[in-house]
């Protein structure tokens, strides 16, 4: 935890202290998938539908990123992470064919932001290019608009949660 203790004196000028105990219950969550019309069980199963992604995340916050590389493993995704716009941009390569299917992009990263990142990406002489995703906390609404115009192929927002996350990066890719 975070920040300082003090005490504030009463009127009499004694020091008044406050105790806070937090008691946490852990209880274990299901996950319930229930397949659409025509669609078997075993296709609607989250993990077999991301099995074995190329993912390249790139984000600067080493929570948000912990986080995010682990959901993306839960879905069975494989995961590269870095914590740079020129980090990223160095493992998508420039000339050759991406290794990377997917790529996550924070959109306010320290040295290139995701905008940029995904401007060069798509300057490349390389066709070859992966989906690129922007991860966002922000609530503007031309958000969207703006990311698309610079060659996005969607946006999920922050915070997230897996299975929120799940279906948005599928919808993603479906579209794509």
């Amino acid at each position: 935890m975070k920040g300082s203790i003090c005490s504030v004196p009463n009127a009499r000028g004694f020091p008044q202290l406050m105790t806070l105990a937090l008691r946490f219950q852990l209880r274990h969550s299901t996950a319930v998938t229930i397949p659409e019309p025509g669609e078997s069980l075993e296709s609607s199963d989250p993990n077999s539908l991301f099995r074995g992604l190329q993912v390249l995340l790139a984000d600067n916050d080493n929570v948000n990123r912990a986080v995010t590389q682990k959901f993306l493993q839960k879905l069975g995704c494989i995961v590269t992470s870095v914590s740079s716009g020129f980090e990223c941009l160095n493992l998508v390569g420039h000339a050759g064919a991406c290794p990377f299917e997917v790529v996550l992009l924070d959109l306010h990263l320290p040295d290139l932001d995701g905008f940029e990142v995904t401007a060069r990406i798509r300057k490349s002489k390389s066709r070859n290019w992966p989906i690129a995703v922007a991860l966002s906390a922000s609530s503007e609404e031309e958000l969207r608009e703006k990311c698309m115009h610079i060659g996005f192929n969607g946006v999920i927002r922050k915070p997230i949660l897996l299975q929120g996350f799940a279906g948005e990066l599928l919808k993603i890719l479906k579209g794509n």
